[in-house]
């Protein structure tokens, strides 16, 4: 029965169009998209990063610099969350414009968007995924509304979604991830809902495309795993782990190393350690999780421009960076 209902999931998903393109020669046969090199160099590069969708004014420079580090690294797979598109953001769809920026600097990457709130064509955000390996499937799952917006003492319940995007790598076959962006400032009944059933369907989709690769779960959780107000948040990573995905940033760190102190932003913390969000409490809430990774060869965050100025603001949020070894 699980078959059948994420069979229709993905048929549905297809027909609904979600924005995503896959580049192809000119007489349409092949695709452009190509990462042989994955596979010679036996890793996966992956960078996580939410784009703050309101931050207009800067948002060209942003995204030059997210190409930028893609480009110099390289980076294999960008999963972006707060995507925006409408006329009162000036663009049709940021990943889209990011994926510009990419193939100006050398990088030709598949696309998959997902909208998941907002109001068609004037303003509306997404979660996004670009990666220069071929797009075999794409898959959206929409998560329970939670109550994130009061407008008028109502509780404004916003909808988000999960996407897996399944990527051919030649010479090594095809590898799952998922993106996603759970809700913020939600009660925790609420936030739960949204982790059972992002589980759920992790779990019913790597059923339906059995495998022993790599799995990738990534994104921004808003999960602080030392935070205990308004409710203690690490039982809900550790539901992601007793899933049996490993964190990969975490890997061969100690709690001390790992943004435990929100007073202090230091250099494992991914909001409060931007510009852009200058005087909120340093926390670790972005995460790659991986599951069946022989390795974890590099993690890093990146763009914490408070912490090391050297470095690009992007956004509200520093990016998180790791290199995945393939077995």
């Amino acid at each position: 029965m699980r078959h059948v209902i994420v069979g229709v999931m993905f048929i549905i998903t297809v027909l609904s169009g979600c924005a995503g393109q896959l580049p192809k020669n000119g007489d349409g046969s092949e695709p452009l998209v190509q990462c042989d090199d994955v596979a010679n160099r036996e890793r996966l590069n992956v960078l996580t990063v939410n784009l703050l969708f309101s931050e207009i004014q800067t948002r060209d420079q942003r995204l030059d610099a997210v190409a930028k580090f893609a480009a110099m690294v390289p980076v294999d797979i960008i999963l972006l969350q707060e995507v925006v598109g409408g006329v009162l953001v000036e663009t049709a769809n940021s990943a889209l414009d990011l994926q510009g920026k990419l193939r100006a600097r050398g990088g030709t990457y598949d696309l998959h968007t997902a909208f998941e709130v907002g109001v068609p064509g004037l303003l509306a955000v997404a979660n996004a995924v670009l990666s220069r390996c071929e797009i075999d499937v794409k898959m959206v799952k929409r998560l329970p509304r939670a109550s994130e917006l009061e407008f008028q003492g109502r509780d404004i319940k916003l909808p988000r979604n999960v996407m897996m995007t399944r990527v051919f790598i030649p010479e090594f076959g095809t590898l799952n991830v998922y993106n996603t962006h759970l809700c913020a400032n939600c009660p925790a009944d609420e936030l739960d809902a949204q982790l059972d059933i992002l589980l759920r369907f992790v779990e019913e989709t790597e059923e339906f495309f059995p495998q022993d690769n790599p799995v990738i779960l990534g994104g921004d959780f808003n999960i602080d795993r030392f935070r205990v107000t308004p409710f203690e948040q690490q039982p809900f990573y550790d539901r992601i782990i007793d899933a049996d995905f490993v964190d990969a940033y975490a890997e061969n760190r100690t709690l001390e190393d790992l943004c435990e102190d929100a007073d202090v932003a230091d250099a494992h913390c991914t909001v409060g350690v931007s510009s852009l969000d200058v005087g909120d409490p340093a926390r670790r809430i972005d995460y790659i999780f991986v599951k069946e990774a022989d390795d974890v060869r590099e993690s890093r965050v990146a763009f914490h421009t408070l912490v090391d100025p050297s470095q690009p603001t992007v956004s509200d949020h520093a990016g998180v960076f790791v290199s995945i070894e393939l077995p």
